[in-house]
């Protein structure tokens, strides 16, 4: 009964207009209004579909967009997690802060005759005089002092290493037998295969070819 008495509020309206309208121009009013009023539930009918097929279009997502959307997100995060591992293994060295060795020894330092003046008066200070605070502050900066200090050692040691080798290897290659290129006369290992000179590139493997020429005695 609702649905009947809505259909006429808008439906007897609009035929009674059509029925005005075609009256105005020579035509038979009364036909054109029921003849609005027969066809006005079809009408209704096409628009209501209408309307439902283009409100389910709106709201329903589009195949495999949620999997793709979500695949995405995953994909991100996984990535992200990964450029983060990678660059944390790679680009931080070992022992970046302090361990445990280093707050065991600021600790014990703290105890001890060895406790540094001026990082005790700072800390005492930010402490406001509480006793616990301030052994904890110092020993927090001190492990970081040493942490560093241990680092910078670490780093000296490496390069001491890696002068070492590369003094080793520098003797080494003075120790060999040279030679001197017969195209550029560049000094040469005698056993080279090729001439290091990029301007040069003469080889002396090809049978018949170049040979290097020893340096004299």
């Amino acid at each position: 009964m609702g649905q009947l008495l809505g259909w006429l509020t808008i439906a007897l309206p609009l035929s009674i207009a059509v029925g005005i309208w075609a009256s105005t121009r020579g035509r038979s009013g009364w036909g054109w209004f029921f003849l609005c009023l027969l066809i006005s539930p079809l009408i209704a009918g096409i628009i209501l579909a209408v309307s439902k097929n283009l409100a389910t279009g709106e709201s329903t997502p589009a195949p495999g967009a949620g999997r793709t959307s979500a695949h995405s997100s995953s994909g991100a995060m996984n990535a992200a997690a990964l450029f983060d591992a990678s660059t944390k293994s790679s680009s931080a060295p070992a022992h970046v802060g302090p361990t445990d060795d280093d707050f065991a020894a600021a600790m014990a330092e703290c105890d001890s005759a060895q406790r540094k003046p001026g990082v005790w008066a700072k800390a005492f200070t930010e402490a406001l005089g509480d006793e616990v605070r301030s052994r904890a502050l110092y020993t927090g900066r001190r492990a970081g002092e040493l942490a560093a200090e241990r680092i910078e050692r670490e780093r000296v040691e490496q390069l001491k290493t890696e002068e070492g080798r590369l003094r080793l290897e520098r003797e080494a290659y003075e120790a060999k037998p040279k030679g001197t290129c017969p195209n550029c006369d560049t000094v040469v290992l005698l056993d080279a295969e090729s001439c290091p000179s990029q301007r040069c590139g003469a080889t002396f493997t090809a049978p018949g070819g170049w040979r290097v020429k020893p340096l004299p005695a």
